[in-house]
């Protein structure tokens, strides 16, 4: 069950950024509790899934940790760490400009607005409808599960340490060669409670 966790998390968070990502190798450090990838390439289009109009020219993370709190998976937060995350960027060509690709990664976009928003009406109806018992058992199931992995899903952590990010234009000057570029010592996202306080 832990494997499976830990392969869904890595698939949907990282799956999208990072290229090869084998989660095959997950049962190494499982039982310690920490999963553990080393030079990880970033993929080509990692940055279109952020809606920019860049491509990633060279890039990988040096070591992609995901440390599982084995003993409390509910109340414990799931750490996801970020070491030496290089990134060279650049606009993205025009000559491989696939439109149909951009067009079915919008589609997509839309499509996943659209569930989001169907999800969250099904469950207002549902909730001002009087359920049958089948429905309300299979609810109660669905309810643990989605509270099960919501709470996973709000406990966890993103840290980045030893972030290089560089732009690189050869299109604004011809016959030069724009650039720069940014380092970022460390940066940490998590859940906060209305004081801003960490939980």
């Amino acid at each position: 069950m832990l494997e499976g966790l830990a392969t869904w998390v890595l698939n949907n968070y990282l799956g999208k950024y990072l290229e090869n990502l084998n989660t095959d190798q997950l049962s190494i450090g499982l039982l310690k509790g920490e999963v553990e990838l080393e030079n990880v390439p970033l993929r080509k289009d990692a940055l279109r899934h952020l809606d920019m109009p860049l491509e990633v020219l060279a890039g990988f993370v040096g070591r992609v940790k995901l440390q599982i709190p084995v003993s409390r998976l509910r109340s414990e937060p799931w750490v996801i760490k970020f070491e030496q995350l290089y990134l060279v960027a650049g606009p993205i060509k025009l000559e491989e400009f696939n439109e149909e690709a951009e067009a079915a990664a919008a589609q997509g976009r839309k499509i996943s607005q659209l569930d989001a928003l169907e999800a969250a009406w099904r469950a207002d109806q549902e909730a001002r409808n009087e359920a049958s018992h089948y429905a309300s058992s299979y609810s109660s199931w669905l309810t643990y599960g989605t509270s099960f992995m919501t709470n996973i899903i709000e406990n966890i952590q993103l840290k980045i340490q030893d972030v290089h990010l560089r732009y690189e234009d050869e299109r604004c000057f011809p016959n030069q060669v724009f650039a720069c570029g940014l380092t970022i010592d460390s940066l940490a996202l998590q859940s906060s409670d209305e004081q801003w306080r960490p939980r």
